[in-house]
């Protein structure tokens, strides 16, 4: 019994110790479990917040990205004008080019033409002092200064239209550097009508023009000259070229020289012969 009694007595304080050793586990286990769900609660939290970072990055980037699109459309776009203004500047600059140029061209065309018409102007006052001349001297040219009249009047024609119309080009106007060199004309053959021979037609270059290639002839639709029809032009037995008819009058005719022609040797009083 006394045994029992003492083994109580030791298992008493022994159960009191492992109940406050279960307690303390039980509380420390408490306490741990509490930091545990602190610590899980925190990194959820934590989770949380970097979701919602995570999300409001996305929406950003997502921003930043249709705001780059929009940027490189509108740079493509800006671009693409450029180089559309570029082109039309290039267009421009060569349009400007081109008419400087043409303006350029046309004020030296006027000039030209100018000056052209100023020189016409100049022989048809010098042709009119030697017509009045020619008039008062010789009485018995009055057909020939008729024809010269007419030519006279065709070439103030000319120069009025040229005034008018300064682009248009002078044509050859049968006009000599001395037009009135047939003052005194050698007198035409007798015997055909108007003087010349029942043979071939015969007549004399009174004017001989080297700037533009023509001879007067003192032969025209009295004797029975046409344009077209070609003459020989002789001094003695020397052959000094050929002439076509381009005009006719009543008694004078205008004749082209041909290439083969002298005309450095032909001079006025040279006879001439229809082929």
């Amino acid at each position: 019994m006394r045994r029992e009694t003492r083994a109580g007595k030791t298992l008493v304080p022994l159960l009191g110790v492992l109940a406050i050793l279960s307690m303390g586990v039980a509380a420390v286990a408490i306490v741990l479990q509490m930091q545990e769900r602190e610590k899980r609660q925190a990194k959820e939290r934590e989770l949380h917040l970097a979701l919602a970072e995570n999300d409001d990055l996305k929406a950003r980037l997502d921003e930043l990205e249709q705001a780059k699109t929009r940027v490189e459309e509108e740079l493509t776009r800006a671009r693409q004008e450029l180089v559309q203004s570029q082109d039309e500047l290039t267009k421009a600059v060569e349009a400007r080019e081109t008419l400087a140029r043409s303006l350029e061209d046309r004020e030296q065309e006027i000039g030209r033409l100018t000056k052209d018409v100023e020189q016409v102007r100049n022989d048809a006052k010098q042709a009119a002092t030697q017509l009045n001349e020619l008039q008062a001297e010789r009485e018995t040219m009055r057909q020939q200064v008729t024809d010269l009249e007419r030519a006279k009047g065709e070439l103030e024609s000319k120069i009025m239209e040229l005034s008018e119309r300064p682009t248009v080009e002078l044509d050859k106007v049968v006009v000599s550097s001395d037009p009135f060199a047939m003052a005194q004309p050698p007198p035409i053959g007798a015997g055909m009508p108007g003087g010349a021979s029942a043979g071939p037609l015969e007549g004399q270059v009174v004017v001989i023009n080297r700037e533009y290639d023509f001879i007067v002839m003192n032969l025209g639709k009295n004797q029975g000259l046409s344009v077209g029809q070609e003459f020989q032009i002789v001094r003695g037995d020397q052959v000094l070229g050929r002439a076509k008819v381009e005009k006719v009058y009543d008694e004078l005719s205008a004749a082209g020289l041909l290439p083969e022609s002298k005309k450095n040797e032909i001079r006025e009083g040279d006879s001439v012969r229809a082929l």
